[in-house]
């Protein structure tokens, strides 16, 4: 194969380093989300962080491989745990990846705190909060009453992988990854 085609194969991700960090996302998304299915499920209402790795995808690298990275991690997960793909659960961990990755990439041209905040709250709320619950109450006959639940739970959880990013994001090797570092100039 030249190298064309080698290209147009990863014009999705742009390059190979990309491409590679997205999949170690991926895969910390699905370990993550398998912790927490064992040891923070409380019947209905699960508290999980499988979405950090998916936002920082979006927020790193846009939304395009943000929504990559969150329809093969819950595609995988599913696979793993032998559970059903439920395609409402994973077009809301696609909009995760998709809409973090919109809102720090398009609405808030320069990197902050803010943006990482703003963002990954965006994404919560669309993703988790509205499809996600939307996908439960179809497919597994959760009641509202459990459902609105996640409401709170979500922005518990938002406010600690939001934090958990703003940290992450100091990280110069990150930075690197990402190139980050011409945003903020």
């Amino acid at each position: 194969m030249n190298g064309t085609g080698v290209k147009k194969e990863l014009s999705l991700f742009g390059d190979i380093r990309v491409m590679c960090f997205a999949a170690m996302l991926v895969a910390l998304s699905i370990a993550i989300a398998a912790f927490c299915k064992v040891y923070l499920s409380f019947g209905a209402i699960r508290v999980t962080f499988e979405n950090l790795p998916i936002l920082l995808s979006g927020v790193l690298f846009g939304p395009l491989v943000g929504a990559a990275t969150g329809v093969t991690a819950d595609i995988i997960s599913c696979i793993i745990a032998a559970n059903p793909i439920s395609p409402i659960i994973t077009v809301g961990a696609a909009m995760v990846g998709a809409v973090s990755g919109t809102f720090s990439h398009y609405i808030f041209k320069k990197y902050s705190t803010t943006r990482v905040f703003v963002s990954t709250l965006a994404a919560h709320v669309l993703g988790s909060m509205l499809i996600k619950s939307a996908g439960l109450m179809i497919y597994y006959n959760f009641p509202f009453e459990t459902i609105i639940w996640r409401v709170p739970l979500y922005l518990f959880i938002w406010a600690v992988e939001s934090s958990l990013i703003a940290v992450l994001l100091k990280n110069p090797i990150i930075l690197r990854v990402a190139d980050i570092r011409r945003q903020t100039k």
